[in-house]
């Protein structure tokens, strides 16, 4: 192995490593909330720089799964109607009105979100003095079929779920944080509230063609009114159980590769206006089952992320929290917390170690 007739031989070095593992437990409340003040988006100093780092890995994560299914975040909590009245002229002429009305932020129940919407639309009417009938929208939840069905008592109406609903009070431009929420509307998915209520982004117009629904008592005597009118019943059914996933992406160690959703339209102002595929988009990808919290002590995360060569040094990461379509959690002051595993190359040299193990402990 060695040139004996060299005076002076060289001895070849071996590299030998050992893998030195670290843990780091951050919580959502450790950041500086004077400058990231939304939960959703923070970046961390670790306590001492990791080097030579090879691996990283989510090991543990507890995240709250009672989110808002509806947040103005989300931009899923408006939409508008319109009523028309005949009105008491001879001849008779159709006046139209449209109101735009939002929904409480929250989760809600099928049978709460009913009640929800049957009020909002009343109170809608109820705050115009120009219409004399005023409680006369009902929203019905069929529990079989699991859809909405919209009622009116007295009113032709119309759903006008193909405008547009405008959201200016989210962070759409907040200079506070370094990624605005996404626009939704021109996605196929979860585009605003009539989505997750089984609805498309078209008009609905309301005629007098009612469903005959056999699991309910009929309507007999001077209890059923004279003219009912319904929109037409969406063939989708509601979707109001929230999102399954959170991605978490940590800034230039992403290793996730996703299909971006396709969208509607092919427009370049928004990076979700386009289909394409995107490459190390995320770092780890969290289930969220129907406990309290989630914890990934209790599932198989797949997430290590490898680099070779190694990095040489972390000291500083910046995390993001979202959903598959781009949109940031609204974390609504929940407090979070995972861990991620760093196994760094450490140098060293090779030594023969002969350890015994007492047979106390083999038992």
């Amino acid at each position: 192995m060695y040139n004996l007739n060299n005076p002076k031989p060289l001895i070849p070095r071996e590299q030998n490593y050992v893998l030195d593992r670290k843990l780091v437990s951050v919580h959502s409340e450790d950041r500086d909330i004077t400058k990231f003040p939304y939960a959703n988006e923070f970046d961390i100093l670790l306590p001492q720089p990791l080097l030579n780092v090879q691996s990283m890995r989510l090991v543990q994560s507890a995240f709250p799964i009672d989110y808002y299914t509806f947040s103005n975040e989300y931009q899923n909590t408006k939409f508008r109607f319109t009523y028309y009245d005949t009105g008491t002229l001879d001849p008779p002429v159709t006046y139209k009105k449209s109101y735009c009305v939002s929904i409480q932020e929250g989760t809600y129940t099928p049978c709460q979100l009913a009640v929800e919407l049957t009020n909002v639309m009343n109170n809608a009417l109820e705050a115009d003095t120009s219409i004399i009938d005023k409680d006369t929208f009902n929203v019905f939840y069929d529990v079989v079929g699991n859809r909405f069905w919209f009622g009116n008592t007295k009113y032709k109406f119309s759903l006008d779920f193909e405008v547009k609903m405008e959201y200016p009070e989210i962070n759409l431009c907040d200079t506070k944080l370094k990624t605005p929420q996404p626009i939704v509307w021109y996605n196929y998915a979860r585009w605003g509230l009539p989505y997750y209520l089984g609805y498309d982004k078209i008009q609905y117009m309301a005629t007098q063609d009612i469903p005959q629904i056999n699991y309910l008592p009929k309507i007999t005597g001077d209890t059923s009114p004279d003219i009912i009118w319904m929109a037409p019943i969406p063939q989708k059914v509601i979707n109001i159980s929230g999102e399954k996933d959170i991605y978490m992406e940590v800034d230039k160690y992403n290793s996730y590769d996703e299909l971006y959703p396709y969208t509607e339209s092919n427009k370049s102002a928004y990076d979700n206006n386009a289909y394409a595929g995107r490459v190390n988009s995320a770092f780890a990808k969290i289930p969220l089952d129907p406990s309290t919290f989630q914890d990934s002590r209790n599932l198989l995360l797949i997430n290590i992320v490898q680099y070779e060569p190694p990095i040489e040094r972390i000291a500083k990461l910046r995390f993001r929290f979202r959903f598959h379509d781009g949109r940031l959690v609204d974390f609504r002051g929940l407090e979070f917390n995972f861990t991620i595993e760093f196994n760094s190359l450490r140098n060293e040299i090779l030594r023969s170690k002969n350890i015994r193990t007492p047979a106390m402990i083999a038992l």
